[in-house]
């Protein structure tokens, strides 16, 4: 297995979440996460443009993110994806945040940065 995957952001992609095509539904989804970030989360941590998330390797926990991965690629393909294993541990990277928010303010939605996350600040 390769350390790294990396599923690249299309620029060109429409700022939207697509699951017409996904072969579960957005509840499924939801609870995949759930399920992952009760049982194997370690830590998030925020960076500039980007946003870490870091599994325990238990067995099966880097196949289970992969596969989140490529599907969250196929319905937010504006989102560049990034799974790798690092010092035991698997680490799924969200990058091109700040493109995210620089094209949502050229299309005029103010996004402002909250201790607790990312929020439309309102007008």
């Amino acid at each position: 297995m390769t350390n790294s995957v990396h599923f690249p952001a299309r620029p060109d992609a429409p700022i939207v979440c697509d699951m017409s095509t996904a072969e579960d539904t957005h509840d499924e989804r939801r609870r995949e996460y759930e399920r992952l970030f009760e049982t194997v989360l370690l830590r998030r941590e925020r960076h500039a443009g980007s946003v870490a998330f870091s599994f325990r390797a238990d067995p099966g926990t880097r196949e289970s993110i992969e596969d989140l991965a490529r599907r969250e690629a196929a319905c937010c393909p504006f989102l560049d994806q990034r799974v790798e294993s690092v010092d035991g541990e698997v680490v799924w990277t969200v990058t091109d945040l700040a493109g995210l928010f620089s094209r949502l303010a050229d299309d005029d939605v103010p996004v402002v940065e909250r201790t607790d996350g990312f929020g439309i600040r309102s007008t």
